[in-house]
């Protein structure tokens, strides 16, 4: 069985973020929170915590289902 797992570094997932509008403030915050590289899957009850998903990130970056 394949490895699912999706790895992204802190300084991607804060460009990403900082692209949909989040504060500096929030994302310091969530990425203490987190190992580096996030693994998404693995992240996922923390991610959520915060109110991200990726349908949320999608939202916020402008794109459509």
């Amino acid at each position: 069985m394949a490895d699912r797992s999706v790895a992204r570094a802190h300084a991607e997932v804060a460009r990403v973020l900082r692209r949909a509008g989040y504060s500096d403030e929030f994302i310091s915050e969530l990425l203490r929170k987190l190992p580096d590289p996030i693994d998404l899957q693995r992240d996922q009850p923390i991610l959520a915590r915060y109110g991200l998903s990726p349908e949320r990130l999608m939202d916020r970056l402008g794109g459509s289902p």
